[in-house]
């Protein structure tokens, strides 16, 4: 039998109230045109992405402030509930994104996360009750649950993802992307002690042919998923791969060798 579609909650919520998102931030000016993406893929599915008010705060997993609503460096925050969710920091935040995208078009058998040592555990696996048995930098999988493809256990399978993997991973992992092939939904990881990534979730073309991104991340401690501001302060952002990095105003930089793809894993 077919699974139902499943709505997240704050996809709903955006509908009944008319709620702004991501889509609705327009380009800087009318030369701008938005890169066109096809229905149900990703990139459409984060332009959706619904958008607090205008001027709000971003808030952490423990309802504190993260960021004030006149913070300098926030674009828009997005209306992703957050509360008690501690393990969806940086990284984390974002495979929580596109692991509701491909659940929400019925797509979740796709999905496959790395752990330590270069293993990958897929949702198929664990839905069938399948673990990971953890022996130091090595993992073995071991049939010790019983099956069980739920939504709640959807959610327990990210968790330990959350919990094991590290930002790091995903750079060394998948594959590095093209720049001239860059696309929404794509990431940047920065390798090192301090690792970070960020998300493009719209793009759209310059008069001039010039990409230019809305940029969004999560942090630590655990936030809302926000938008940033370039080191200029526009909501849009110029994917210039002379720059070397992108333009944004955080202390981390996130560079062009750190473009990676969910679906582009190494073999």
């Amino acid at each position: 039998m077919m699974r139902a579609l499943l709505v997240p909650v704050f996809f709903l919520i955006s509908v009944a109230c008319a709620q702004e998102s991501v889509g609705s931030i327009a380009p800087p000016d009318t030369d701008f045109v938005r890169v066109v993406i096809n229905r149900n893929s990703f990139g459409d599915w984060l332009r959706h992405l619904p958008l607090m008010p205008a001027g709000s705060a971003v808030y952490d997993y423990r309802g504190r402030v993260h960021k004030s609503g006149d913070d300098s460096t926030v674009a828009a925050v997005v209306d992703l509930d957050i509360k008690g969710r501690r393990l969806e920091q940086c990284m984390d935040i974002l495979i929580r994104l596109y692991a509701q995208y491909l659940w929400d078009v019925q797509r979740a058998e796709d999905l496959i996360l790395p752990l330590p040592g270069g293993y990958w555990l897929a949702w198929k696996d664990w839905a069938e009750g399948i673990r990971p048995v953890f022996h130091g930098i090595d993992v073995s999988l071991k049939k010790s649950e019983r099956s069980d493809h739920s939504y709640s256990q959807y959610q327990n399978y990210l968790r330990l993802v959350y919990a094991e993997s590290h930002t790091q991973q995903f750079y060394y992992w998948y594959q590095p992307v093209p720049v001239e092939d860059v696309r929404i939904g794509d990431f940047f990881v920065i390798r090192g002690s301090k690792s970070h990534a960020v998300m493009i979730v719209d793009m759209a073309y310059g008069p001039d042919g010039q990409k230019y991104a809305l940029v969004g991340q999560g942090d630590t401690p655990a936030c809302q998923f926000y938008l940033l501001k370039s080191e200029n302060s526009q909501f849009w952002i110029r994917l210039d791969p002379d720059a070397g990095r992108l333009l944004l105003p955080i202390n981390r930089k996130m560079t062009w060798d750190g473009l990676r793809r969910f679906s582009e894993m190494r073999k």
